[in-house]
């Protein structure tokens, strides 16, 4: 790949814009006129006055910065002119000029690829609903697409990890940029499971507008977005009005009408979206399109642990978390709740993804009023 070629994306992205239209279209307009190696100073004239003043306000230093930093953390650029961006983001609407990715990026066209979204300050149900969404998704081909953030996010992400799958997180900042410190950890397995991407450079921070423009590009990477739960102001929303627009099919848990958690997912509901009941529905969808790739089957096996039929071996069992065992090793009767696990030293996410996870495994069981059982 041209080098001045990958300076000059990283060039036009910066000067107009992450996730805008307008970078895209001068981009386009400098492609249409075989301008993209040029020198800066010979590429900005083929630009308005306007545009070439906004280009020429980077400082020239920018562009090696950010491939100084992408080299010494390991950040792999992708641009729109790689052969392996892939076409699912290339054909939406502005699309990225750059990708930065930290991982193995998939061959993302030709593999059954599903978004899960849904609020950080998720329920209990939401919780479960996004963890084992992910995980029979994942045990049965599905490469798992989320935000990286704290509640719905996290779970979707440690759903597939739980089981060996494969999980995309697109995040709303720079790979290099300390957002969300106590993620770090999920945000190294998903690497080693797959990939971390964004379209911001490494020091790029969070705010405000970044993770709106994220959103498009998680619904982009995917064949379908479920939300999981959804008020009136859920960032959730914004991904599903992406896929929509993108023409990708949108899956929505109903809720209780007269919870606000899932006023926005009832509308979409009304509005068109796909109830979402359980896996199977994901699964309805896509098998024929992906019978090579997608194994049913694999999704509703039994996991080892029930395989067995037995009670788990204390600090052995090495299938479990850390905080799955932690609750299993602690539990001392046959029937608890979540209060009776305070402290233990983990935090309410930790709790519930454990709780989840052993849930999951057949260990536990849920009853009404949040009591859980041993089984």
């Amino acid at each position: 790949m041209n080098m001045l070629l990958i300076k000059n994306l990283i060039l036009i992205a910066k000067a107009f814009g992450y996730g805008t239209q307008i970078a895209f279209k001068v981009y386009a307009k400098l492609k249409e006129n075989d301008a993209l190696c040029l020198e800066r100073e010979k590429l900005a004239a083929f630009l308005s006055d306007n545009e070439k003043a906004k280009l020429l306000r980077v400082e020239a230093e920018f562009t090696d910065k950010v491939l100084s930093e992408c080299k010494a953390e390991n950040i792999k650029i992708i641009t729109i002119e790689d052969d392996d961006f892939p076409d699912r983001l290339r054909n939406i609407p502005a699309p990225p000029l750059v990708l930065y990715c930290k991982g193995e990026l998939p061959e993302i066209d030709n593999e059954p690829t599903f978004c899960i979204v849904g609020p950080r300050k998720v329920s209990d149900f939401g919780a479960k609903a996004s963890y084992s969404l992910s995980a029979r998704l994942s045990r049965a081909g599905f490469i798992i697409v989320s935000g990286g953030a704290v509640g719905t996010d996290s779970f979707a992400h440690k759903g597939a990890l739980k089981y060996g799958g494969k999980t995309i997180a697109v995040l709303g900042c720079g790979i290099g940029y300390d957002y969300l410190p106590e993620n770090e950890g999920m945000r190294k397995e998903i690497e080693k499971s797959c990939c971390l991407i964004t379209e911001y450079p490494p020091r790029f921070p969070a705010n405000k507008f970044t993770f709106p423009a994220r959103n498009r590009l998680m619904s982009g990477l995917s064949l379908g977005v479920a939300v999981i739960e959804a008020g009136v102001k859920s960032g959730a929303l914004i991904t599903a009005r992406h896929a929509a627009e993108q023409g990708k099919d949108v899956f929505v848990i109903p809720g209780n009408p007269t919870l606000k958690h899932y006023k926005g997912s009832n509308q979409l509901l009304r509005d068109g979206a796909k109830p979402l009941l359980d896996a199977s529905d994901v699964f309805g969808e896509y098998i024929y399109q992906f019978a090579d790739k997608i194994n049913i089957a694999k999704a509703f096996e039994k996991t080892e642990i029930e395989k067995s039929n037995k009670k788990i071996e204390k600090n052995f069992d090495e299938t479990l978390s850390n905080e799955a065992k932690i609750v299993y090793n602690y539990l001392d009767k046959q029937k608890f709740t979540a209060d009776d696990l305070l402290g233990l030293g983990l935090d309410d996410n930790e709790l519930l993804s454990a709780l989840t996870e052993l849930e999951m495994e057949g260990v536990i069981k849920a009853q009404a009023g949040g009591v859980y059982i041993l089984v």
